[in-house]
């Protein structure tokens, strides 16, 4: 298979420019047969956004949980919760889309920090965003694989082996192409969306049960006595539900999958998965007021709203299935972004060069079969139990997120275009939240394993910079 460099279809920029966005090739520089492996919007939002929809299973529930310590009179407070995320998730929406726009090479937090913020804080970004990528396939593909043996008992001594025979299939249809992945991937991500529109907007109009067939027999988790919520308890409810804000960053990592114009495609991809992740995440919190759901031990609430949206029949066993199956595969968030930003810190010097190497399907396979392997790893660790990783989830997107916001405002007070004043406050606002997200997760998580975290990153800087300093000392290298 004829492999090429990952600037063959693209300018070659400098290397120690990590970040010049404005290397990116003329849309009439690519060849037709190219084209035909680089993603339209439609199959952008399938290939680069099942992480963002996929955690609406979790985000929401996140906030029950977290709520439910101060009882009934603390649920209530879940819809406002849910529209501050809402509001977070309109801020990082627009800042991406600036992002994409002034960064058509790809590399979202990475380009824009080390343009801006200098080369090592471009790295703590790249690394930040390495570690979530990795985690998220071991996540997804582990909470898939639960609701697999919650509706299968039988099959849960082989989760391990479940997992890991998930991996090899995203896996093999990536090594095809991202094009081939979101075809495949295109109709269980609409009839996920379908389905929970479709019950959201069932259960506004229908008068829902207190309690669901589904959580008969199980015992509540609600906390009682409490009549007062505090700001903490919000500021981690808050923090919680923004594990529903992963994958938002993707599009912009991968601008270069995108057929031309590429920036234009990513853009309207972005907006397609904030409205829609907006929609649902809203619709979801307002149907847990109506029906005055509460958290029970082994049964998820999306599955409790939709027993009481449609009833214990059918269309429920739809939104479960659908449910499943898109957990497993949104690990495949991960295969479309991660490869793109490891071309792009092998271009840098940052990463042994062969990952910038590119099939003539335009796949980064060495960045494909190396993020397979470490998820492996963790899949095999973890014994397959996704209440493992989940304490290591988030955190690094955050700190992405931060630095990210915060490079934009450095760029719009260089750059001055008109109303530059008001981008660089809304980026603000988006850093100055993102930022306290991330030490409360932090901090709330810390001994749950988040120090793994906290310990691996600046590693993985070191290393970074190791792979520099070594590859800047070799002989000068061919990449033809």
């Amino acid at each position: 298979m004829a492999l090429r460099t990952a600037t063959s279809a693209d300018p070659a920029t400098s290397a120690d420019s990590a970040t010049s966005g404005s290397a990116s090739a003329p849309a009439g520089t690519r060849a037709p047969a190219e084209e035909r492996h680089r993603l339209t919007a439609v199959q952008g939002l399938a290939a680069l956004s099942l992480d963002a929809m996929a955690s609406v299973a979790y985000g929401p529930e996140a906030i029950v949980l977290v709520l439910a310590a101060a009882g009934a009179h603390g649920l209530g407070f879940t819809l406002p919760v849910t529209l501050a995320i809402a509001v977070l998730l309109a801020v990082l929406v627009a800042s991406y889309r600036q992002v994409i726009a002034a960064f058509p090479d790809g590399g979202g937090a990475y380009a824009v920090a080390g343009r801006h913020l200098g080369r090592r804080t471009g790295l703590v970004a790249a690394a930040s965003l390495v570690l979530d990528y990795v985690l998220n396939v071991a996540v997804s593909v582990t909470a898939g694989v639960a609701a697999l043996t919650s509706a299968f008992p039988g099959l849960y001594g082989n989760r391990v082996g479940i997992c890991l025979g998930v991996l090899v299939l995203v896996t093999a249809v990536n090594l095809r192409g991202v094009v081939d992945s979101a075809k495949a991937f295109l109709l269980p991500t609409a009839v996920f969306v379908g389905s929970i529109l479709a019950m959201v907007t069932v259960g506004l109009f229908r008068d829902g049960p207190v309690s669901t067939a589904s959580a008969a027999g199980h015992a509540s988790a609600l906390g009682g006595g409490a009549t007062t919520v505090g700001a903490l308890l919000l500021l981690k409810a808050f923090a919680a539900g923004c594990s529903a804000l992963t994958g938002v960053e993707a599009v912009a990592n991968a601008v270069p999958s995108f057929r031309a114009p590429a920036a234009r495609r990513a853009q309207r991809t972005e907006v397609a998965l904030g409205a829609l992740l907006g929609v649902m995440l809203i619709g979801l919190s307002v149907l847990i007021g109506r029906f005055h759901l509460q958290p029970v031990e082994g049964v998820t609430v999306l599955a409790q709203l939709a027993d009481a949206s449609f009833g214990h029949g059918p269309a429920f066993y739809v939104v479960q299935f659908a449910t499943m199956v898109l957990l497993a595969l949104a690990a495949n968030t991960s295969f479309g972004g991660l490869p793109v930003l490891m071309g792009l810190l092998a271009r840098d010097h940052h990463l042994p060069h062969v990952f910038a190497l590119r099939t003539h399907r335009q796949v980064h396979r060495h960045g494909v079969l190396w993020l397979a392997v470490v998820s492996a790893a963790l899949l095999v660790f973890s014994g397959g139990d996704t209440n493992t990783l989940v304490p290591l989830f988030a955190i690094g997107v955050f700190v992405g997120f931060t630095i990210c916001q915060v490079g934009m405002v450095r760029h719009w007070s260089l750059e001055r275009p008109a109303g530059w004043r008001a981008r660089a406050a809304l980026n603000g606002l988006g850093a100055l939240l993102t930022g306290v997200s991330a030490v409360v997760v932090t901090a709330t998580r810390f001994t749950e394993g988040a120090w793994l975290i906290v310990v691996a990153l600046p590693l993985l800087v070191l290393a970074f910079e190791r792979v520099r300093r070594v590859r800047r000392c070799a002989p000068a290298e061919s990449l033809s």
